[in-house]
């Protein structure tokens, strides 16, 4: 019976030039737990970010009139 295929790409093998990997392929060869991290760091940072922006529009809010000529 054939497996799944998993959506994940598949890491270059160890005796490949670690200098020619990609991003995502340096990504895909981190431990599970690494990764986990990273993408939760990323995500605390995104969080924050929308909440900072969040009490800068309440503390300098635009101006909805047009200016004067």
């Amino acid at each position: 019976m054939p497996t799944a295929r998993s959506s994940r790409p598949t890491p270059p093998p160890p005796a490949a030039d670690v200098r020619k990997r990609s991003l995502w392929a340096s990504y895909a060869v981190l431990p599970a737990k690494t990764r986990l991290g990273i993408s939760l760091g990323v995500c605390a940072v995104a969080l924050a970010g929308i909440f900072v922006s969040d009490q800068l529009e309440k503390d300098m809010p635009a101006d909805s009139t047009p200016p004067k000529p």
